[in-house]
């Protein structure tokens, strides 16, 4: 096992958290993250640090013991035994002085037997760093060339996003200056590297801004920014490898306008002949209202990505008080024409009831229509249309 791997081992035999064992070890859990996947390598002290919070042995860690080492060990830490060597070295020359024939050689003999350990160890040391060494070599080398690809990918025409769109985080805001609103643009690249973060470019007139896309599961990369209507938006994603190599494409262009933040309603569908009128009969001292055609239908249109829950007609004499009759519509189906940024849907429904009363008692005002539209989250819309009298 790794060095990685084996810090991932113990850290979860002892229960902690990356944040947890980062904190104890005096640095910062975006390092320990590197440790544990082999892309980067702990010094000395900050391995020793960590065999002691972890309460195992560095050479545990650096998995000397096992068959198949692969520690993480840096030029520093082989310095510091050489230098352990050559004190010990010293220390046994001085003792030469004042032992004995008999001591001498038994001292020379143990130091025979430590330095063939010593040297063992050292030349596992160094075998297992120059496999580690090549470990991080062939991942960089395969993170390379995954980003030469998409570079060579981008220049050949090819797309190295499968999908992107923008949804709202919320409805349109206006104010004095400008009508605004907040969004979230989702990327979805064509194939996912390991370690690959992407960055988003937005130009709008003479002005750049650039967005840090965080990684959501799936493989997909968001960002939260405001579009302001009137403005047209250039998109262009920025995948970037661990080592720095960068691949750019345009994801399209966003002209954001009152269209794309709310609905469209059209009184009757295209091509439709319903006739939307009334008639006043009286009936002694009394007046009725009587529609002309009691089916009702209207063309709603869109953005893509709202979705419509209600729609219901009022009919009204006057803004307070309740509706003189209600009518709920269904619609049919949705369907999309041109670059399907909208969609449209026709909604029918009726006034006339099998129950009655298909008539209504009439006081003043102007008969009209309200078409109340509500989307999934909540947000209401309304539109009004007199009614011809037909008397």
């Amino acid at each position: 096992m790794t060095l990685g791997q084996n810090l991932q081992a113990a850290r979860k035999a002892k229960g902690l958290s990356q944040e947890t064992l980062a904190e104890r070890i005096g640095v910062s859990r975006q390092a320990l993250g590197k440790w544990e996947k082999d892309t980067a390598l702990p010094g000395l002290d900050n391995l020793q640090a960590a065999a002691q919070v972890l309460g195992v042995s560095v050479d545990t860690l650096l998995g000397t013991g096992c068959a198949d080492p692969a520690p993480a060990v840096t030029l520093d830490a082989m310095r510091d035994l050489l230098a352990a060597r050559d004190a010990e070295q010293r220390r046994r020359r001085r003792l030469w002085g004042l032992l004995g024939a008999a001591g001498a050689i038994v001292a020379v003999l143990l130091l025979v037997v430590q330095n063939m350990a010593y040297q063992r160890k050292m030349q596992s040391l160094t075998d297992s760093y120059a496999n580690l060494q090549q470990q991080l070599s062939s991942t960089t080398a395969a993170l390379t060339a995954r980003m030469d690809e998409l570079q060579d990918a981008v220049r050949q025409g090819k797309s190295t996003v499968m999908d992107w769109h923008w949804i709202p985080l919320d409805k349109l805001h206006k104010d004095v200056q400008n009508s605004w609103m907040p969004v979230l643009v989702q990327v979805t690249p064509s194939e996912s590297t390991a370690g690959m973060t992407a960055r988003l470019s937005v130009t709008y007139g003479d002005t750049t801004g650039l967005y840090d896309m965080d990684e959501l599961p799936g493989s997909c990369y968001q960002a939260q920014l405001v579009f302001e209507v009137g403005q047209t938006y250039e998109l262009t994603v920025q995948w970037t490898a661990p080592d720095g190599t960068a691949a750019n494409e345009k994801l399209g262009t966003v002209d954001f306008t009152e269209t794309q933040t709310e609905p469209e309603l059209a009184w009757g569908r295209t091509g439709g002949s319903l006739d939307y009128g009334y008639y006043l009969n009286r009936s002694g001292n009394k007046k009725y209202l009587q529609l002309s055609c009691y089916p009702v239908e209207v063309e709603l249109t869109v953005p893509g990505w709202m979705k419509i829950a209600d729609v219901t007609l009022e009919l009204r004499t006057g803004e307070a008080g309740e509706p003189l009759a209600t009518a709920p519509l269904a619609v049919d189906g949705w369907y999309s024409v041109g670059e399907q940024t909208t969609q449209s849907a026709v909604w029918r429904g009726t006034f006339y009831n099998d129950d009655g009363p298909n008539e209504w008692l009439y006081t003043d005002g102007s008969p009209f229509y309200r078409a109340v539209v509500t989307d999934t989250t909540g947000t209401v819309w309304t539109f009004e249309m007199p009614l011809e009298n037909k008397n």
